[in-house]
C-alpha cells in the first residue's frame, strides 16, 4: 500500500470523501494512489496538507537508487 492510500485509511475517509476535501476530482486522486497521475504541486501541498503530513513525508521516497547514486557523482564531479 503506497503512502497516499495508508493517509486515505488512516482517516477513513473514501476517496469521493477525501477528493472532496481536498478539492481534486475522485478520479484524480485515484490516479495518484495507483501512481498513474503525480499531481501538480499545488495539487500535492492541498493534499498533503488535508492529511497533515508534509509533501515529501506522501510523495518522495527514502529509498536510494543506483540512479540517485549516478547523479550525485556526476555533481561532485562538475563541482571539482
Amino acid at each position: 500500500m503506497n503512502k497516499l492510500l495508508e493517509a486515505r485509511k488512516a482517516k477513513r475517509e473514501s476517496q469521493a470523501q477525501a477528493a472532496n476535501a481536498i478539492g481534486i476530482a475522485q478520479s484524480m486522486l485515484a490516479m495518484m494512489e495507483t501512481g498513474d497521475r503525480n499531481g501538480s504541486d499545488k495539487t500535492k501541498r492541498k493534499v498533503a496538507e488535508h492529511y497533515g503530513k508534509s509533501v515529501g513525508e506522501l510523495f518522495f521516497s527514502d529509498n536510494i537508487t543506483s540512479g540517485d547514486i549516478h547523479i550525485h557523482a556526476q555533481r561532485e564531479e562538475v563541482a571539482r
